[in-house]
């Protein structure tokens, strides 16, 4: 977005606007999506391969824990799902195509930056275990974080440029200058601080003449960050009003015009004298007076709920039809947010990960899992009816097809076990037996928890596995299979310093590994599926009232390390030759693969006992061009909004992935016929090819 860049570089070009701030000893608003965008991706963690979590969650302790010897109190406020409503909804889908073609990209060996699609859980869970106060919004949360902030008379910390517009008595502390890693003494005491730069409204109004700050939301506005998309080419242009440098002309001359005005109304009354078509006047007048009603804070919502837990008695439009009984789980974290969509509009918006982009959507494969939430959520909300009197419903999914966001029609459907007295409002109130039923039969795993011979933190990870092996396509191969349960016996006995000396030293060696790993876009499919089954399946406990034990996520898939372990297999190294000398973990691997196996069918086991052939060098994954040190590009706003391969323009840039994808071509193509008449027939039947 080139309205973030102009007025961040602004705010950066002039001293008395962001001034130093030696930060401590107070309460901190954090935007909580802003900061996990950010460790993650300045902390150059894995994207690649499917995610680092372990290492995430080390540095989100890091964070919090520098936050606390400077006597500093966090309140992370956290957005749901974002504006669900339909004027917004042509946005999401602009960011979702991004994602796509960001994550097409990345799996061809450019660089770009892309989530891993469970990060969001983990960093609630974390939140959770450091105890760290948080509420997770039914919607977008920026107004009701600066609304919190005011109230408290203390800063936001966030990298959003909306917060430059909020009028926040404490100040805004831009996250991309808020140098937490290097907390500091103080010269005349023992106490410490966090150097930062932080800004005020006042500062800015002040260098213009102290300009009315109410001019703010219409700078926004016209500069497009509160998702307007106002034509500049219909005003003025207001480089010619700067004296300044010419990558801030534009905010620098816009911000004088403004301070030649008293206040709102004689700005939009000198703007209409300005547009030379009359037909655009009464879009103009409209986004500008939404964008002075976005920008008008009153008393928040939400600072009752870390007091008493008192929940949001604000609700958008859409989301006032949600269910009392799910707005305090909601908050807590304790439900995913995904819900809020299905149950306010009947449509969600899939994430997208590394993958092969010639096969189908990995969402594909945990649809069903999905598509009993829907059932869930849509056919149980209404009382004193029978299963056969209620309507067909259905959710509108949007994924994507190819390289393209497309949707598609799900039904909802309700799990046999659903009686006709299982209603959503008491859904928790029902036995556990039966939550649990409905949970494992979804799955299609028999063995409940008490006879699974597997620890209660791995119990949801083999049921996933088990659906994950019968639904993923095409059919994951051996190897993956074998490295998945690898990485669960490092995770497992990883996360707890107890057992951490049971990890066999040839894992650790592997763990620790620097050299680049090539990427295998099969075993990146195969995990993206896994993960999509794992994410769709903590959503459908979480509605179950977690029939199954809650594992620490970060801790269940480490996808970098997972690719040196199959590449070690693809040199005709054993799982049990990987775990020798370590009898606690190999243990484990054994019973994680008795469960899993237990629940197959014999044809199936058989296959997966199939041993792996050494790779001849023809046969090993090609050597991708190398990637570029991601630390040269900019820190942006959110997943979507600001990518470091936008031009001057604004607009992103992929010119060098079609000269990659030329390059590429032949190559690939070949490639992928050769790989899928080796390993599945069947698989021709669900791959998109992008060149054809």
């Amino acid at each position: 977005m080139m309205a973030v860049n102009e007025l961040k570089s602004y705010t950066e070009s002039n001293n008395c606007i962001l001034m130093k701030h030696h930060f401590r000893d107070s309460k901190l608003v954090i935007d909580g999506c802003n900061l996990y965008h950010t460790l993650y991706f300045t902390c150059h963690l894995d994207q690649e391969h499917g995610g680092e979590y372990d290492a995430f969650e080390k540095e989100v302790s890091r964070f919090f824990r520098n936050l606390r010897e400077c006597a500093i109190k966090p309140y992370v406020v956290l957005s749901g799902e974002d504006d669900i409503s339909d004027k917004m909804f042509g946005a999401l889908k602009k960011r979702a195509n991004i994602r796509i073609k960001k994550a097409h990209s990345l799996s061809r060996g450019c660089p770009r930056n892309v989530l891993p699609i469970l990060i969001k859980t983990v960093f609630i869970q974390l939140l959770r275990k450091l105890k760290v106060p948080f509420i997770q919004c039914v919607a977008k949360a920026n107004w009701e974080a600066a609304a919190l902030a005011n109230e408290w008379n203390c800063p936001v910390l966030s990298n959003s440029t909306e917060f430059y517009i909020y009028d926040i008595k404490g100040g805004f502390l831009p996250l991309y200058r808020f140098h937490w890693r290097n907390v500091t003494l103080t010269k005349r005491s023992d106490k410490k601080f966090i150097p930062a730069k932080l800004f005020s409204v006042e500062k800015l109004c002040s260098t213009f003449s102290c300009m009315n700050k109410q001019l703010l939301p219409i700078l926004a506005t016209m500069l497009g960050i509160n998702n307007t998309e106002l034509d500049r080419g219909m005003f003025p242009n207001w480089a010619e009003f700067s004296v300044s440098a010419e990558e801030i002309r534009y905010v620098d001359g816009l911000l004088r015009w403004l301070s030649c005005f008293e206040g709102p109304v004689e700005v939009i009354c000198a703007l209409m004298g300005c547009i030379m078509n009359p037909d655009n006047s009464a879009t103009v007048i409209k986004a500008l007076t939404e964008g002075l009603q976005v920008y008008s804070l009153a008393p928040s919502s939400i600072a009752k709920f870390f007091i008493s837990e008192k929940t949001q008695s604000r609700l958008p439009g859409p989301l006032q039809s949600l269910p009392e009984w799910t707005l305090k789980p909601l908050a807590k974290g304790k439900l995913n947010s995904m819900i809020t969509d299905i149950l306010a509009t009947q449509r969600i918006i899939l994430k997208v990960s590394i993958e092969n982009f010639q096969h189908c959507s990995s969402n594909l494969a945990s649809r069903p899992i999905r598509q009993v939430i829907y059932g869930l959520l849509q056919c149980t909300r209404q009382k004193n009816s029978s299963r056969d009197d209620l309507p067909e419903a259905e959710v509108e999914e949007y994924d994507r097809e190819g390289l393209k966001l497309t949707s598609f029609r799900v039904a909802a459907v309700l799990p046999s076990l659903a009686i006709s007295d299982l209603h959503l409002e008491t859904l928790w109130e029902t036995s556990w037996h039966l939550r649990l039923q409905i949970f494992l039969d979804t799955l299609g795993v028999s063995q409940v928890p008490e006879r699974l011979h597997v620890l209660p933190s791995l119990q949801l990870a083999v049921y996933v596995t088990c659906y994950w092996l019968k639904h993923a396509q095409p059919e994951p191969r051996p190897e993956f299979f074998w490295a998945l349960l690898v990485g669960l016996v490092y995770g497992e006995l990883s996360r707890d310093p107890l057992t951490e000396k049971a990890v066999p030293k040839r894992l650790k060696n592997l763990k620790s590994r620097k050299e680049e790993t090539p990427l295998d876009l099969e075993a990146a499919h195969a995990y993206s599926q896994w993960q999509g089954s794992l994410r769709d399946s903590i959503c459908l406990s979480q509605l179950l009232g977690n029939p199954v034990s809650e594992p620490e996520y970060a801790w269940l898939y480490s996808g970098l390390f997972l690719h040196h372990v199959i590449t070690e297999m693809s040199r005709g190294i054993t799982p049990e030759s990987l775990l020798d000398g370590a009898p606690h973990a190999l243990n484990l691997y054994q019973a994680l693969r008795e469960a899993v196996e237990h629940e197959l069918g014999k044809d199936l086991v058989r296959r997966l006992r199939t041993k792996v052939k050494r790779a001849q060098p023809s046969e090993c994954p090609a050597h991708q061009e190398p990637m570029d040190d991601i630390s040269k590009y900019p820190i942006y706003e959110d997943d979507d909004e600001e990518d470091p391969c936008r031009g001057k323009n604004g607009k992103a840039d992929y010119q060098d992935d079609k000269i990659f994808e030329e390059k590429c071509m032949v190559r690939t193509r070949h490639k992928a016929k050769r790989r899928t008449s080796k390993r599945d027939p069947k698989a021709k039947k669900s791959e998109y090819s992008y060149w054809e």
